[in-house]
């Protein structure tokens, strides 16, 4: 084996023979790290394994449910054999808490689990693990070193790795943590996954910048990336899937914690019992999950030549686009205001009907004016009419359920009272 020095970028993973001050893939600033790379010799191809379609539908064979149903429903029917899961989110949000409930529920069906903690010794896991109630035979080690790790993976069905930044190679000369060993880390274990038919869980952490395990170099090497959101001053957690390749993307679990672990949430509801002006309801769809939120507005006059605009939990570039329409169509001075939207419960919201309800809520905290427990669905366009976003009958049928008796939105429904909305105007009209 002949070992040669490279440059490597801490951000995207582009290698150099010689150092660069700028990365020239991203365009980031002294990212370049020095690292050791072993090149082999070239040796004769393997013989292929060829395997047809024809031969068989091995669907009822590959996949295996968690136990947990909000979380087979997001990865599309359950785990795939040698599939190799990403999940990321910021250092104590519950990343290792529904790890634990995870591998405790797989064990329920007599499968084998390995728990692999390079953050926390022996003694700590088993406290978490006594604190939520976990009683099943997971088998825990502390061991950093991933070629042991690796080989011991292969008598088991489901591998916890948490998390990939404290774990090494000893082929690679620098510390954890570092590009070229999150890099060898995630391809051993992709490599015994795919092997051992393993379903490996990759836990990382995010940096400051908002990237998934560090620097984003093993998203494209995993099959499937989870994604905890959630603000620490409340109990809900968002699992968003941003990438799956054995079942659809954009999907959403929601689940609260408590002193017993997370639980899952099935019909969330995110509003007050008070409704003050400023705030509207809207009913929102995360990937195929319907939800009751509560939009806050705070318009205020400025005496800043560039008002403020702030967002939390939306795009701020579509909260401006609704800010320019309103401004246009409505003759608001609008833009003598500072404007402030945020949505309850630490949500991030990205559906497109969610642009009414923002909608009526600068304009109730402008006119200072109460809206009711009306629930507002609708999209936006630039031309200032309204239109119906998708799975509409999904969501009427959702508010239906959750109590509510009243909506504003471009269609006509018999269950609920309608305030038939078809553009900007009418909202006006519709606001007294």
């Amino acid at each position: 084996m002949k070992k040669v020095k490279v440059f490597v970028c801490e951000n995207c993973g582009y290698e150099s023979p010689k150092w660069f001050g700028r990365c020239p893939v991203c365009g980031k600033w002294n990212t370049a790290k020095e690292v050791v790379k072993e090149i082999g010799k070239g040796s004769s191809a393997p013989l292929l394994s060829l395997f047809y379609l024809s031969q068989g539908n091995l669907e009822s064979q590959i996949r295996f449910s968690s136990n947990i149903d909000e979380f087979d429903r997001i990865l599309g029917s359950g785990f795939v054999k040698g599939q190799v899961i990403l999940l990321g989110g910021e250092p104590g949000i519950g990343k290792s808490t529904l790890a634990l409930q995870i591998s405790d529920k797989v064990t329920e069906r007599d499968l084998k689990v390995l728990y692999a903690s390079g953050e926390e010794s022996i003694e700590q896991m088993f406290h978490r693990a006594k604190r939520i109630g976990v009683q099943s035979k997971i088998a825990f080690t502390t061991e950093q070193n991933i070629d042991a790790v690796s080989e011991a993976a292969k008598d088991f069905d489901v591998v916890i790795i948490d998390s990939i930044q404290t774990f090494y190679t000893p082929e690679l000369g620098s510390v954890p943590g570092g590009v070229s060993q999150i890099r060898a880390v995630a391809g051993k274990m992709v490599k015994t996954a795919k092997e051992n038919q393993t379903v490996v869980i990759l836990i990382g952490h995010i940096t400051k910048s908002g990237d998934i395990a560090g620097p984003k170099i093993i998203e494209h090497m995993v099959d499937t990336v989870l994604y905890f959101e959630g603000e620490r001053t409340t109990d809900y957690r968002i699992l968003r899937v941003f990438k799956n390749r054995f079942g659809p993307s954009g999907e959403i679990a929601i689940f609260e914690m408590s002193s017993k672990g997370l639980k899952v949430v099935k019909n969330p509801v995110f509003i007050e019992d008070d409704i003050p002006f400023g705030n509207a309801i809207a009913c929102v769809l995360e990937g195929s999950k319907p939800m009751i939120v509560q939009v806050q507005a705070l318009v205020s006059r400025s005496k800043l030549p560039s008002p403020r605009r702030t967002a939390v939990g939306i795009d701020i570039t579509r909260v401006n686009a609704i800010v320019a329409v309103m401004s246009k169509l409505l003759k608001l001075p609008l833009d003598m205001h500072e404007i402030y939207v945020k949505i309850l419960g630490g949500m991030r919201i990205t559906d497109p009907g969610l642009d009414l309800a923002i909608s009526s809520a600068i304009l109730s905290s402008l006119l200072e004016k109460e809206l009711s427990k009306m629930v507002f669905i609708g999209e936006v366009g630039l031309d200032g009419k309204i239109r119906p976003p998708f799975a509409m009958n999904k969501r009427l049928e959702t508010i239906v359920k959750s109590g509510f008796r009243e909506v504003a939105a471009p269609v006509k429904h018999k269950g609920l009272v309608v305030h038939e909305i078809k553009n900007l105007s009418d909202l006006m009209k519709t606001m007294g």
